[in-house]
């Protein structure tokens, strides 16, 4: 009988996570523009930079998600489009967020040793993830922002599965000033 509940269980996650992918919200240049008028209303007096999308504003081979300096942060829709498909809603903004904070370190002249500039950069994506259910009214996505970071980990630059986890949810609870302040 608990090998069948728990079958049952294991069966309904994959559905619930294949729904879930399925009402994934388009994320297209307006999805985009407007994510980023959020975080500008929440991190703008730090940083304030142009995204562009699907150009390859900084040069990068492929379109995903980048910062190259304080002005600058470029983005792909279709990178975004499958983070949200795998992750779910909102994954994208958390992205955004991410880059957004190293927008910040560039404007601040933070330069950070490997994978510390990351794992900042993802306290910051954690910070705006609480404005947004707190401020702006979303439903909670850290979750899906902690799941979409702990899969980009590399072990290197960008730190290990657990340090990315621990650091989204670390902005989470304590906010913007204790990230740069305390990382």
């Amino acid at each position: 009988m608990t090998r069948k509940i728990i079958t049952l269980c294991a069966l309904g996650a994959v559905v619930a996570g294949q729904i879930g992918a399925a009402l994934a919200l388009p994320v297209n240049n307006s999805y985009i523009q407007s994510s980023a008028n959020e975080i500008r209303g929440f991190l703008g007096s730090y940083a304030r930079p142009t995204v562009y999308v699907d150009q390859n504003a900084c040069g990068e081979p492929q379109t995903s998600a980048m910062a190259c300096g304080p002005y600058t942060i470029s983005v792909g829709t279709g990178f975004l489009q499958q983070q949200e498909s795998s992750y779910g809603n909102y994954v994208a903004k958390f992205i955004l967020a991410h880059e957004w904070g190293h927008s910040v370190q560039f404007t601040r002249g933070i330069n950070r040793q490997p994978p510390m500039q990351e794992l900042q950069a993802d306290c910051v994506g954690g910070t705006f993830a609480k404005y947004a259910e707190t401020n702006l009214r979303y439903p909670s996505f850290i979750e899906n922002a902690v799941a979409s970071a702990r899969d980009a980990a590399d072990y290197a630059e960008h730190g290990t599965p657990s340090q990315r986890d621990y650091y989204s949810r670390y902005g989470y609870a304590n906010g913007f000033n204790v990230c740069m302040t305390r990382i």
